[in-house]
């Protein structure tokens, strides 16, 4: 329940679809900057096995994934915490990376 009650986030950023081969992103490393202070890092274990998991997991229950749906599997890096004032870059290799600042 404490996903489903955004314990930990409320949102998610999407960037442009990019074209991926299977495995690419397992192991894949990412890192998160504060205010330019390197606070997370990690490395993504299989997405792959996860998007099966919630696929099967669907089906048991007479669901499905439908195309276009976003399925969140996971992050590399533990939650961190931002204050008013600072500005977070996070980066995944190979993919690109996201800024955002708070206010």
């Amino acid at each position: 329940s404490l996903i489903v009650e955004n314990c930990w986030n409320g949102g998610v950023v999407l960037g442009n679809p990019q074209a991926v081969q299977v495995g690419d992103l397992v192991g894949v490393a990412g890192r998160l900057s504060i205010s330019g202070k390197t606070v997370g890092e990690g490395n993504a274990e299989d997405p792959y096995a996860t998007l099966a998991w919630v696929a099967n997991h669907l089906g048991e229950r007479g669901r499905d994934l439908k195309a276009g749906m976003v399925v969140i599997t996971g992050s590399v890096i533990p939650t961190v915490s931002i204050a008013s004032g600072d500005r977070a870059l996070f980066t995944v290799d190979g993919l690109g990376e996201v800024a955002m600042e708070v206010f």
